[in-house]
């Protein structure tokens, strides 16, 4: 059976402060080798702990916003890795002022990294990383400061190799059939020049999960969780709260069912949920009657996210 395409663990899913069920801000999120750490909120490196998770593979920690509720565990992490002697770069993505919040922090703990700590700032839509087999995006969202939502959208990958197709053309078995799933056109003993398109299927998507928190529904919100397989979003109150949410800057449940309708997402995941709601089972209710593939995220939740083409039979 494929392997899924990432491995997604909810570290912390309330706002604005932990309860006893759940920490704050974090979404751990593995493809490969490498994890990337979405927000780093008070005690995230406790529940990547218990989640069983490695420091080795973290590969970059994206900060979405200034807020504490978001950022507050950063530097406790930053030091344990210091602690654990890491030598490999880590990444720091973030809005404006992210690098100043870690350069302050470590004057005032009088603290040092022996590790190379790249800060990339973005205030507009943007590449962050490009990387082999996979992009890292980020677009501002509509908050009551500056906040960025991301994306991780894998390359469209080559179609499958037909090998009728293949034996038809008389391309011998061996380095060639390499080659031309690679995309590179082969020339074959008589002289003939064989291009992958005759070999090849159709490309194939890759698989993609976008993180919106926090913000009010915007268009923005829209166009970067555009038909992914997963976006996580937030839903800090229930739907008769839209006023109230509106003016903090944040979503209802009912609103992140819409942006995920109107996205065309495979699988909404509901996080950042306010602490005032101890039973979720009615706000969860509320979103599926407008986005029945909706799940309301928990602390230490796995999710896994399969490629289309490889996805088990019978998942939802």
């Amino acid at each position: 059976m494929p392997a899924p395409a990432y491995t997604v663990t909810f570290l912390g899913t309330s706002s604005g402060v932990p309860t006893l069920q759940r920490n704050l801000s974090s979404v751990a999120i593995q493809r490969e080798g490498e994890l990337f750490l979405f927000d780093c909120g008070e005690a995230a490196q406790i529940q990547y702990r218990r989640a069983g998770l490695g420091f080795a593979p973290l590969a970059g920690i994206c900060v979405t916003h200034l807020h504490g509720d978001h950022v507050t565990g950063l530097m406790g992490l930053l030091m344990s890795l210091q602690m654990a002697e890491r030598i490999e770069p880590l990444a720091i993505c973030g809005p404006p002022g992210i690098r100043e919040y870690v350069r302050l922090n470590r004057r005032a703990l009088h603290t040092r990294f022996a590790y190379p700590i790249q800060f990339i700032e973005a205030d507009t839509a943007a590449v962050l990383r490009e990387a082999d087999g996979y992009r890292l995006l980020c677009a501002p969202l509509e908050h009551r400061l500056l906040c960025l939502g991301f994306a991780l959208m894998e390359k469209p990958r080559p179609g499958r190799f037909n090998l009728e197709a293949a034996r038809v053309l008389g391309i011998p078995e061996g380095p060639l059939y390499g080659r031309l799933q690679s995309g590179e056109p082969v020339s074959l003993p008589d002289g003939r020049t064989v291009l992958p398109e005759q070999v090849l299927g159709p490309p194939r998507p890759g698989a993609s999960v976008a993180f919106c928190t926090d913000t009010r529904p915007c268009a923005a919100a829209v166009d970067l969780a555009r038909d992914t397989d997963l976006l996580i979003y937030e839903g800090t109150f229930d739907a008769s709260s839209a006023t109230e949410a509106h003016r903090k800057g944040h979503s209802t449940v009912a609103e992140a069912a819409q942006i995920a309708l109107a996205a065309g997402v495979r699988r909404l995941a509901i996080t950042h949920l306010s602490p005032r709601y101890r039973d979720v089972e009615p706000l969860l209710e509320q979103a599926r009657a407008i986005f029945p593939n909706t799940l309301m995220a928990r602390d230490l939740m796995q999710l896994e996210v399969y490629r289309r083409d490889e996805e088990p039979a019978g998942r939802p």
